[in-house]
């Protein structure tokens, strides 16, 4: 039997409304919730794993499965810039969020570079090498991140990506890579 893996994105929260950086304690907008039950559908999991990040617990808690949460998937560490309007931060550090939003190496808010998130990803890969589906649900970033690994891109290529809130992606894994599998839930 193989490996799947389904990285779904977290739904909306204000937050991302407004353009501020994540906090691991916002909580998915609540006109997204009547979008939540229709993931049970559209998803059969034999798993479900979970950043520990409050929107994806919310969005993990639509498939009425335990989710274990795996700080693996965690968000992007945003250092002194979490939960700030990146307005407010451009206003303040223009350099500093301009060297972060084009150096994969940049840590210009004190945080996790996308190097660092990187490495991260690479272990929770291969640490989720269980048979069956397995749904993550995470963050754009991480998925992104995933994403660029995977099909062996340059880590700048996240730059252009644009994945929206509840978006996924699927893996599959037989033998020694990663493979990705696009699928139409219609």
């Amino acid at each position: 039997m193989k490996t799947e893996l389904i990285l779904l994105c977290h739904a909306t929260t204000h937050a991302m409304k407004t353009g501020s950086f994540p906090s691991i304690g916002d909580a998915i907008d609540e006109p997204e919730l009547p979008r939540l039950p229709g993931l049970a559908s559209a998803f059969r999991p034999d798993r479900v794993i979970t950043s520990p990040a409050y929107a994806a617990i919310q969005t993990a808690q639509a498939f009425h499965i335990a989710a274990n949460v795996d700080t693996s998937w965690r968000d992007l560490d945003y250092g002194r810039w979490q939960g700030r309007p990146i307005r407010e931060i451009h206003d303040e550090d223009a350099a500093g969020l301009g060297a972060w939003l084009s150096e994969p190496g940049s840590m210009a808010h004190g945080g996790e570079s996308l190097e660092a998130l990187q490495t991260r990803v690479r272990g929770a890969l291969e640490s989720n090498l269980e048979a069956g589906v397995t749904l993550v649900v995470t963050h754009a970033i991480v998925v992104k991140t995933v994403l660029a690994t995977v099909l062996d891109a340059p880590l700048t290529a996240i730059y252009c990506m644009d994945l929206e809130p509840l978006s996924a992606i699927t893996l599959t894994r037989s033998g020694d890579a990663w493979r990705l599998r696009c699928k139409s839930f219609v």
